[in-house]
């Protein structure tokens, strides 16, 4: 028996290693070939270069001011990984990719545990090949390093729940992932899933199970982790940290929109249906299906999921401010219910239904990608790159025909991680392009010497990539303050900023280079009249021109 038991916990071990190890290539591969965009992921590898360069790593900052946006704990993984690697776009990317390889490994081994492997397995196929889940696993942002922790918690807390293997390790492992949560994003790492937690705890009328969780080691614990640095910032920077961090970062986001046009109700059920394609139109079978058929009668974890959806999908549906990663920690739990509905359907071997359910969605949002694409990719590589794909994907339905439900479902997985592959390689370089400030950064080095300034635009990740200091130059119908003692979204963007006669009046002794998006070459030439503007080039969209100081 013990020796069963040490085989089985081997061969588990090296499939997670065998997951983590794929995941992390896959999501990796080609990542050298995507700049960093504008406006989202500059903001976060600036601030890690700055936190390198400085060798401040207590306080992000950015411009050479300190950064109230997020934690700190993301930046030090970015900052850690330019400071072995360099300065590089592979390096900036290796946090979200080390990260979702983890999840992967994650969602497979916490239900190897409490299901089956072959639900483990399907599971880590549905989440790890979601659209959005394949989008932050190469995107610079924090939403996969929360997505993780948040799971973790939860998952360590069900496996304390349930009495895996002892209970006490669960718990203290539970309140880690919380601590390194809030440490990550704020607040919303230690109240969502500890929300989630209460109305599970409830619905199970379980109270015993509060006094095993040992709150009170609990709590002092997630304070020895995670309030340090909380303190450390308040006793450096004040009631500035507090009403930027927790007043701008935390509350206005709550009650006043910053992107008032995604402020509808629906917005999350789309972001579902899209960013879990292709396999939102069975994720979304599998609940009705569970609910249809009582679920919640037979399985604790089914109803731990449907809890963990509702909590963080109706939260932030409440939220004034919507974000497209918002609700990306549901994708956890919706890859749970949906491995388990994929198991029913393969042992019942209901191989049309996963033809209708998942190989026309696969198919249909494959023909999406490119159609979206065809702005960023040449006429001959598009075609090119449809064409091979629909012989793949030919070749595959011809196997489909002939195979049963198993083989079916791992055809159509395979097919979707060839999609993404070539996505990686063909679309996502040139897309990342359009809104990079790569070249624009690497035309300012010919500048040595002289004065910058972007006029009404800006570019985070020219600067990024310079190494330069550039003034944002408002135009003078401009109005760029508000009151100080209101919240306000201004707070945000704490670029340098200045009006253009300002700039031209504190820059007299030197030479001054401004940059000016070719829509509003017109608009700069009035207003830099009296400046004697001298028209230098053009390139990419952009007019540089020299004014007199």
């Amino acid at each position: 028996m013990a020796a069963s038991i040490s085989v089985a916990t081997v061969r588990s071990r090296n499939i997670c290693v065998g997951l983590f190890l794929v995941s992390f290539i896959s999501y990796l591969l080609f990542s050298h070939l995507v700049p960093i965009t504008d406006p989202v992921e500059s903001n976060y590898v600036l601030t890690a270069k700055e936190m390198v360069t400085s060798s401040n790593w207590l306080s992000p900052q950015i411009y050479g001011q300190v950064w109230f946006d997020k934690p700190v704990f993301f930046y030090w993984l970015t900052a850690i990984s330019f400071k072995y690697f360099g300065f590089s776009d592979l390096a900036a990317r290796l946090a979200p990719a080390v990260f979702s390889g983890l999840g992967v490994v994650l969602v497979y081994w916490f239900l190897a545990k409490t299901s089956s492997q072959s639900v483990a397995l399907l599971a880590a196929l549905v989440m790890g090949t979601s659209l959005e889940y394949f989008l932050l696993a190469k995107f610079v942002i924090t939403d996969m390093v929360l997505f993780v922790f948040n799971s973790a918690a939860l998952v360590f807390f069900y496996l304390g729940y349930i009495g895996a293997e002892g209970t006490k390790r669960w718990y203290i492992a539970m309140y880690t992932s919380m601590a390194l949560a809030v440490l990550t994003k704020g607040p919303v790492g230690l109240l969502l899933p500890g929300l989630v937690m209460v109305l599970f705890i409830t619905l199970q009328r379980n109270w015993s199970e509060i006094r095993r969780m040992s709150i009170p080691a609990g709590i002092l614990l997630f304070s020895l982790l995670a309030l340090p640095w909380y303190g450390a910032m308040y006793y450096a920077y004040g009631s500035d940290f507090i009403n930027t961090f927790f007043g701008v970062h935390n509350y206005l986001r709550a009650t006043v929109s910053e992107h008032p046009n995604d402020n509808v109700v629906y917005y999350y059920v789309v972001v579902f249906l899209l960013g879990m394609l292709p396999w939102s139109p069975i994720t979304a079978k599998a609940i009705v299906d569970g609910c249809k058929c009582g679920e919640w009668r037979r399985s604790t974890l089914w109803v731990l999921s449907i809890i963990w959806v509702g909590v963080y999908f109706i939260f932030y549906t409440l939220m004034a401010t919507k974000y497209l990663t918002y609700t990306f920690p549901i994708f956890f739990p919706l890859a749970i219910i949906t491995g388990m509905y994929l198991e029913k359907l393969i042992t019942q071997n209901k191989k049309r239904a996963l033809i209708y359910w998942i190989g026309i969605p696969l198919l249909l949002s494959t023909l999406g990608y490119f159609v979206a694409a065809y702005r960023f990719l040449d006429f001959v590589w598009l075609a090119a790159a449809l064409f091979c794909l629909l012989v793949i994907m030919l070749a595959a339905w011809w196997q489909i025909k002939r195979q049963q439900a198993k083989q079916v479902l791992g055809l159509l997985g395979l097919c979707q991680i060839v999609v993404y592959l070539a996505v990686s390689v063909l679309v996502f370089p040139n897309m990342a392009d359009s809104k990079s400030g790569k070249e624009l950064g690497q035309t300012l080095l010919e500048y040595n010497g002289q004065k910058m300034g972007f006029y009404d635009f800006y570019s985070t990740s020219a600067v990024y990539y310079s190494g330069r200091t550039i003034v944002k130059i408002m135009p003078a119908d401009t109005v760029t303050t508000a009151p100080a003692d209101v919240l306000s979204w201004s707070s945000k963007y704490t670029m340098p900023t200045e009006s253009l006669a300002k700039f031209v009046t504190n820059s007299a002794k030197d030479s001054i280079v401004i940059i000016v998006p070719e829509a509003k070459t017109d608009k700069f030439l009035k207003e830099a009249e009296g400046c004697n503007p001298k028209f230098l080039q053009r390139k990419n969209g952009f007019s540089y021109y020299a004014l007199n100081g």
